[in-house]
């Protein structure tokens, strides 16, 4: 009688155990994660992203029953396209769970790529870019958006193959004033202003100053660029 008697608390215990706890799937916990490391990421990129989670450690999880909350670290402050999360679970501010898995994170955005192939020093423009939606996770720090293109003009400095996405590393913006180009140069002296022409020994943008040769005085100047090819010289 004892015994079945110790058998039925046995069943009771187990029964009673089982009525406060929590069966966790890991789809469930990915959808977790996933969720967190796209909130994180949104200070780092305006990209939509997409989360790959590797080597979850469990197909279930049974845990404490009550309020769940799931923190999810990593040792970069920055957006990187694969690392090593870990991931701790907490039930009514205890922790339940504590396990890593691997993380891989595709960032897609309508970058600019060569629409036919591009030379080196080749202006560029809507002729030979187009704008496309790819996957930039490998360099999303590098790539030029259309934007970018319509502020400033752009020439190449290496050779890029037709639907190659442009790398701003290998991109420089068009300054106002080009080496050896022919600029506008106008003297400013005792209130008098004077135009001449000149070819500019350096280049730069505007505010910035540069050496200009006149070869009808055999003169040379520095000035401030004002725009595009003009140069202002203040005697």
């Amino acid at each position: 009688m004892r015994k079945i008697i110790s058998t039925a608390l046995i069943i009771l215990s187990v029964m009673a155990n089982s009525a406060f706890a929590l069966t966790l799937t890991d789809t469930f916990v990915r959808d977790e994660i996933r969720k967190q490391v796209i909130e994180q990421n949104k200070k780092y990129t305006d990209a939509e992203l997409k989360v790959i989670i590797a080597n979850m450690p469990f197909s279930t999880m049974t845990i404490a029953d009550g309020q769940l909350k799931f923190v999810v670290s990593s040792n970069f402050d920055k957006f990187v396209p694969r690392d090593i999360k870990k991931v701790y679970i907490y039930s009514n501010g205890h922790l339940e769970k504590e396990f890593i898995v691997s993380v891989r994170t595709l960032a897609y955005k309508n970058v600019l790529c060569a629409r036919t192939m591009l030379d080196r020093e080749a202006l560029l423009s809507k002729a030979n870019v187009v704008p496309k939606r790819m996957e930039v996770s490998a360099n999303l720090d590098y790539v030029l958006t259309e934007d970018m293109l319509n502020n400033r003009q752009m020439i190449t400095k290496k050779w890029f193959r037709e639907g190659e996405i442009l790398d701003k590393r290998f991109v420089r913006i068009k300054p106002d004033v080009e080496r050896n180009a022919q600029v506008q140069l106008y003297i400013k002296s005792n209130g008098v202003l004077v135009s001449i022409t000149g070819t500019a020994m350096d280049e730069g943008m505007v505010g910035d100053y540069i050496n200009i040769t006149n070869k009808s005085y055999n003169k040379k100047y520095k000035g401030r660029v004002i725009g595009e090819n003009k140069v202002l010289v203040n005697i």
